[in-house]
C-alpha cells in the first residue's frame, strides 16, 4: 500500500489507500474476469472496487487489508483462493 488521501463524507474524514503497481500487476495476473461475481469470488472486492483500483485510485483499508491478504493466500496456494 502507498499514498493516502482523504474523502470528505458526513461530517468526517475517511482514509484511503492506494494500492501499489505491484499489487495491481499480481491482481491482474489472477483475474478471471470482470463481473462483479468473478472479481468478489477471486478477491473479496466489487467491480467498481476493481476499477478504482485498476484506476490507481484509493480504496478504504479495511478493503486494501483484505485484498492484499487473499492476494498472498492466492500465491501461497498457486492461484487458487483459500477457501476454493
Amino acid at each position: 500500500m502507498s499514498h493516502e488521501a482523504g474523502l470528505r463524507r458526513t461530517g468526517r474524514m475517511i482514509k484511503l489507500v492506494q494500492l501499489g503497481p505491484d499489487a495491481v500487476a499480481l491482481m491482474q495476473r489472477h483475474l478471471d474476469g470482470r463481473t462483479d461475481e468473478a472479481l468478489n469470488a477471486r478477491f473479496g472486492i466489487s467491480y467498481n472496487t476493481w476499477r478504482k483500483i485498476a484506476a490507481g485510485q484509493g480504496v478504504r483499508p479495511s478493503v486494501a487489508d483484505r485484498l492484499l491478504a487473499r492476494l498472498s493466500m492466492l500465491d501461497v496456494c498457486g492461484g487458487r483462493p483459500a477457501n476454493g
